[in-house]
């Protein structure tokens, strides 16, 4: 009778201290990585230079998973916008629809917004279209090439200047340094 109630006493004992302190338990368990919501890796995102005319890189924080939502956290904190002093590429309200990889392409497909809200000029319009390609290709080795659609739609350009209509590679030439 007394090893039961030790048992029963011992089992109490525990839930208590795991209801209080179990969510700091985790701090001491090993974590094997890539999983858990804890899991993160880092990429970089471009947005605009200060004088508008380069990519600068940001390094940002997103949760691991698979390529697709990896590319898709990536793109989520490029359409956030920049924490420092640099510009946004991606115009206000712009959405991200879907993300579909096949091969060594993606396939990023923006709201309406994407065009809509551009405001112009060749510039402008490059450092858009490559913020969001070199984000994708630099971060993510598997994927080569870009392919930007508009409300699930091959547009020709944005606005105007830069051909969108097929898929395009990574260019280090738009990023200052």
């Amino acid at each position: 009778l007394p090893v039961i109630a030790a048992a029963i006493a011992t089992v109490i004992i525990g839930i208590i201290l795991l209801s209080l302190y179990g969510q700091r338990l985790k701090e001491f368990l090993p974590q094997r990585p890539g999983k858990g919501p804890e899991a993160a890796r880092t990429v970089t995102v471009y947005f605009s230079d200060s004088e508008g005319m380069y990519l600068s890189p940001e390094k940002r924080g997103i949760r691991k998973g698979d390529l697709r939502a990896e590319v898709r956290e990536a793109l989520a904190e490029l359409i956030r916008g920049p924490a420092g002093e640099l510009g946004p590429t991606v115009p206000e309200g712009t959405r991200l629809l879907e993300v579909t990889i096949k091969g060594s392409t993606a396939y990023v497909d923006f709201s309406r917004e994407m065009k809509e809200g551009h405001t112009g000029g060749s510039t402008g319009e490059i450092l858009a279209v490559y913020s969001i390609v070199n984000t994708v290709t630099l971060n993510f080795p598997e994927i080569k090439e870009v392919q930007i659609l508009v409300d699930s739609r091959i547009e020709k350009t944005l606005a105007g200047h830069i051909d969108i209509s097929r898929p395009l590679w990574a260019d280090k030439k738009f990023i200052k340094g």
